[in-house]
């Protein structure tokens, strides 16, 4: 059984609040009550759907590595699972940064020419 350190604490924060997170902006899209919200469901909903497609996976990737470190799921699957989820994360991850940006730069200019 693994100490309860600083690091299992902020994965059990991050496995227990992305899902919500994620949760609340799926439930929200129809009528989002944040400007930025509105805002990137009506302009941007790939950006969007990537990052919450990110952030549940940061949480699945969390998940795998509580349930390995307490042994729960075995050391070889853990070894094996973790990889696989890491290309996919990456890869979301840098897209979320290029279509972010790119989504910035657009509301940027937009407003400029208001």
């Amino acid at each position: 059984m693994a100490s309860l350190d600083s690091n299992i604490l902020i994965t059990m924060f991050s496995a227990l609040v992305l899902p919500l997170i994620v949760a609340v902006n799926i439930w929200d899209r129809k009528a989002p009550s944040s400007p930025l919200s509105a805002y990137m469901w009506r302009e941007e909903p790939l950006v969007w759907m990537l990052g919450l497609v990110f952030l549940s996976l940061l949480s699945l990737f969390s998940i795998v590595d509580l349930a390995s470190r307490f042994g729960w799921l075995p050391a070889d699957v853990a070894s094996f699972v973790m990889p696989v989820f890491g290309v996919p994360v990456m890869a979301l991850a840098l897209a979320v940064l290029v279509l972010g940006s790119r989504a910035v730069l657009r509301a940027v200019r937009a407003r400029q020419k208001t």
